[in-house]
């Protein structure tokens, strides 16, 4: 089962892809270094935040070589934003309040949108894990997986870098404690695809109520603090 995908939504899906390869990484330098960790540890995470949930999705559907050994360009991609935060981020640690930074205040607006404190952030992020919720369930139907199983690996893709850093920092993974949706938003859109693709709709009508249920899902959750229990 190939999905019907057009040119202009290929191309929406590589800009979005890149938009949540560089939001991943960033994140996962941010965390690095809030935690304590070095140059080498920080860029590690950077590249498990970054792949790790594709990863795990790829191997679990027998897909090879895995899509970042097929294409370099992701590692190169990470790397690059990963230096960048390493040199803008310095050191800190879990029992500071927050991360402390002596860059230039040119960089200060720049390092806040990137790392969470603006509306503009969670958007973006909100169709970066739409973005994966959907890879996870296109690949699981193209592979044959049953249609039931299929939204499980667009939670995986869109939600298992995050848990894979939780476990490298030692502590109960924050996707498995009360939050805000994250997991059930990937979820949801990735059911929705699924649905869609059963009921023969087009790719691309699938892939657009993915992208819009993950997007709503997600963002009700932030605005009204709707969180799991």
């Amino acid at each position: 089962m190939e999905p019907e995908i057009t040119d202009v939504v290929l191309l929406f899906q590589t800009v979005i892809q890149w938009i949540a390869i560089i939001l991943s990484a960033s994140t996962g330098v941010y965390d690095a270094r809030k935690n304590g960790m070095d140059f080498f540890g920080a860029l590690v995470i950077a590249v498990i935040v970054a792949v790790g949930g594709g990863t795990i999705r790829d191997l679990l559907l027998d897909r090879y070589p895995l899509f970042w050994l097929a294409d370099p360009i992701y590692l190169i991609s990470i790397f690059i934003v990963g230096i960048i935060g390493i040199l803008l981020i310095p050191i800190s640690h879990p029992d500071e309040p927050e991360v402390k930074s002596n860059t230039p205040g040119f960089f200060h607006p720049i390092i806040s949108f990137i790392f969470g404190t603006s509306d503009t952030f969670a958007f973006i992020d909100s169709f970066a894990l739409g973005m994966w919720a959907y890879l996870g369930s296109m690949y699981a139907l193209s592979s044959g997986i049953p249609p039931i199983i299929a939204p499980i690996m667009g939670v995986i893709t869109a939600s298992f870098g995050g848990v894979l850093r939780d476990i490298l920092f030692a502590k109960i993974p924050e996707l498995f404690k009360p939050s805000q949706f994250y997991a059930i938003a990937s979820c949801a859109g990735a059911t929705m695809y699924v649905i869609m693709s059963v009921l023969g709709f087009s790719g691309t009508t699938g892939f657009m109520v993915c992208m819009i249920v993950t997007v709503f899902v997600r963002m009700t959750s932030i605005q009204y603090n709707i969180t799991s229990f």
